[in-house]
């Protein structure tokens, strides 16, 4: 197994906005094993961080899932709002041992 880990540094302010952008994502999209991804946001650190989390079988799911959400045309739109809020962000695989 594989966690796909994201996180997103907020325009300062905007981290509310960021997770319902995150929560409309989640809502309409397919991920596989849905009752393990999760959005979670800070509670020390810097502030307006988003994180969401999400366990994939294997690198080629993961990649077959991505190019399915980026081929959707809703993500096209999506993904520009949520650049208007977003300053950064990162993505880290972990392999799941336990």
């Amino acid at each position: 197994m594989l966690l796909v880990r994201q996180e997103f540094q907020a325009k300062y302010g905007r981290g509310d906005e960021l997770v319902a952008l995150f929560k409309e994502f989640h809502a309409r999209a397919e991920l596989p094993n849905r009752e393990r991804a999760r959005l979670m946001t800070d509670a020390s650190g810097p502030f307006f961080t988003i994180v969401t989390e999400y366990e994939v079988e294997n690198f080629a799911t993961w990649e077959s899932t991505f190019q399915r959400m980026m081929s959707d045309p809703q993500t096209d739109a999506w993904f520009k709002r949520m650049m208007e809020v977003t300053e950064s962000g990162r993505r880290d695989f972990y392999n799941i041992v336990v």
